[in-house]
């Protein structure tokens, strides 16, 4: 199944100035504020947001001390662009450069002191994109989605493709209707990426999985559907179709050292039937290479789902920290289309109907939660359409649950986005705002512009919020020092 598919500027240290950009047929206008006395990095700032979510294990959590309920006030805003294409993601933040890969398949990155282009990176195809770069620090490359259904390698300084081994790497045969929708991700030496279906689940496509191992290019495939075949098929050649892949995280990857390097997924609508290789509607626990299915779990009525175009991989699994006191101590969230928040056992997902806990939520959830460790409790922050809502994980006698702790009605989008914590305060991207709210009661304390949002959705990184929008900008909201 596939997705459906003014700013506020301090009226002090303001300078718009528009750039032009020698060989470029679009005009891109910039905002910079150059008088301010921005708060520079330091050790204790998280320095890179290298991944969508922060993290391979996606959770949308980092501890920038610097940025405090008290200090908010003092994030203002640091530049803004328009970029004339709409980049319907979420960005990364690597050293000096902010990246995002636009729907047409083009990546840019930008300066992050005045959100300049520095370069740009096209490719072509046939639709769109609303995947996330990924960034790898043991060999300084940056791996970017293309609308042409390859993975492209590129320097990070210049933009320039590096070639081989095994780059650009396909991970579709057919682009036209098999597209690259989540986020890429980076561990245990692979890159990974999943593929769903477009807008309107024009066929033929299947959902799966490629890791790309990243010395030497070799890679691995999982469909979800016929997936005793081992190896990037013609989607038409399999008999079953469907069971996309298109939530905003993609593959996740198991942080606790005793899983291996685990990864995990969840599928759209289509045929559940283990014995066939089928896993529709389904979460699934793969090795870390992507060969070999450990474990599944689907809902008792998968059938039902699949009938009524609920699909459980709207989201993908959510994983919590361990859980001392549980007998479950490895635990994973899932929440779907049918708009049911699912607490699973990780270590051994239990087949059909077998959730630790089911929990109705308001609506569907389409967004990547943002998982929260605060001195030993554990906090699950998700947004749907009437806003952000907070779940803490309680044990007792052994046996844990998800108790939803505060509900805030901010300003969401009819599908919500992605929310990020940081150091105990919650960004998210709502209907014309971004929004910062208390983590632990839900209360507001920040409050911006910013235009329409679909699946964009805000990162942090050196006390700097960024974020992209609808109408094809990306702003930047830097700390300052306050000596000014």
């Amino acid at each position: 199944m596939a997705p459906r598919h003014n700013f506020e500027i301090p009226k002090v240290f303001l300078l718009a100035t528009l750039i032009v950009f020698c060989g470029c047929a679009r005009r891109l206008d910039a905002t910079t504020i150059v008088a301010a006395d921005w708060l520079p990095p330091s050790a204790s700032v998280s320095v890179n947001w290298p991944v969508f979510g922060h993290d391979p294990s996606r959770s949308g959590s980092v501890a920038d001390r610097h940025l405090t309920p008290g200090s908010l006030m003092r994030l203002r805003l640091r530049w803004r662009i328009n970029l004339g294409d709409v980049a319907d993601s979420s960005p990364i933040v690597v050293g000096s450069h902010v990246f995002l890969t636009s729907k047409n398949g083009t990546t840019y990155a930008l300066n992050v002191s005045d959100g300049h282009i520095a370069w740009r990176f096209a490719t072509q195809g046939p639709n769109i994109t609303t995947s996330v770069p990924a960034y790898d620090s043991s060999t300084k490359a940056l791996y970017v989605p293309g609308v042409d259904g390859f993975i492209h390698k590129l320097d990070v300084a210049t933009g320039h493709e590096l070639p081989g081994p095994g780059f650009p790497a396909q991970i579709t045969s057919a682009p036209e209707t098999e597209k690259n929708a989540s986020s890429l991700n980076i561990a245990n030496g692979y890159i990974y990426a999943q593929t769903s279906g477009y807008f309107g689940d024009a066929t033929p496509y299947v959902g799966h999985v490629v890791a790309i191992r990243l010395s030497d290019g070799m890679k691995t495939v999982f469909n979800s559907l016929c997936s005793l075949q081992h190896k990037l098929i013609e989607p038409q050649s399999c008999s079953q179709q469907r069971s996309g892949m298109w939530s905003r995280s993609g593959v996740v990857v198991d942080p606790d050292p005793s899983m291996g390097g685990r990864i995990y997924v969840a599928t759209g609508n289509g045929p559940f039937n283990p014995s066939e290789g089928d896993y529709g509607d389904s979460v699934l626990s793969l090795s870390s290479d992507a060969g070999h299915l450990l474990s599944y779990y689907a809902p008792s009525n998968y059938a039902d789902l699949e009938a009524s175009d609920l699909d459980v991989g709207s989201s993908s699994p959510a994983l919590l920290p361990r859980e001392a006191r549980s007998t479950t101590p490895l635990m994973a969230v899932q929440g779907g289309k049918d708009a049911v928040l699912r607490l699973l056992d990780r270590t051994r997902l239990g087949g059909v109907g077998h959730a630790l806990q089911t929990i109705d939520l308001s609506d569907k959830l389409f967004s990547a939660p943002a998982v929260w460790a605060d001195h030993g409790t554990t906090w699950v922050i998700i947004d749907v359409s009437d806003g952000v809502h907070a779940y803490k994980v309680v044990t007792h006698n052994g046996k844990s649950r998800l108790a939803e702790a505060w509900h805030s009605n901010v300003e969401s989008t009819s599908e919500g986005t992605s929310p990020v914590v940081n150091n105990g305060i919650v960004f998210v991207a709502g209907n014309g705002a971004l929004i910062a709210l208390d983590a632990k009661d839900g209360h507001r304390l920040w409050t911006r512009s910013i235009g329409p949002v679909h699946w964009e959705s805000p990162v942090m990184a050196n006390s700097t919020l960024y974020c992209s929008d609808q109408d094809g900008n990306v702003v930047a909201y830097g700390l300052t020092s306050g000596a000014r």
